[in-house]
């Protein structure tokens, strides 16, 4: 295949799915500042994207009319993605607890007072 044909081939699908990349960019940005602030479970990049684009539904649904602190909708969408993805990484954390190891981790350091 010769680079011209999938240099086009490249710019097409950019074309096309615009506004789904946007999202999955947005989705993992957003899960990825969730799962760094929230203490607890980590998760792969797959279900860190689609905490985001979860996220950024909720936050969309909730705060979009009040968490408008730049004039970026870009900014805005993320910022709100964010705080939607918080929420619903602090709600996994409280339904699925801590990793299996977390626990007699934080044990160990208790018991030999680190």
């Amino acid at each position: 295949m010769h680079p011209s044909i999938f240099l086009l081939s490249v710019n097409s699908f950019i074309h096309d799915n615009h506004n789904l990349l946007i999202t999955l960019f947005i989705g993992a940005v957003a899960g990825l500042i969730a799962q760094l602030i929230t203490p607890g479970r980590g998760f792969n990049l797959i279900i860190t994207i689609i905490i985001g684009i979860v996220g950024g539904w909720l936050g969309g649904m909730l705060f979009k009319n009040y968490l408008n602190f730049s004039h970026s909708t870009l900014v805005n969408d993320i910022i709100c993605a964010t705080a939607g993805a918080l929420i619903l990484c602090i709600a996994i954390n409280l339904i699925l607890g801590p990793k299996k190891g977390d626990f007699d981790r934080d044990r160990s350091d208790y018991e030999s007072g680190r």
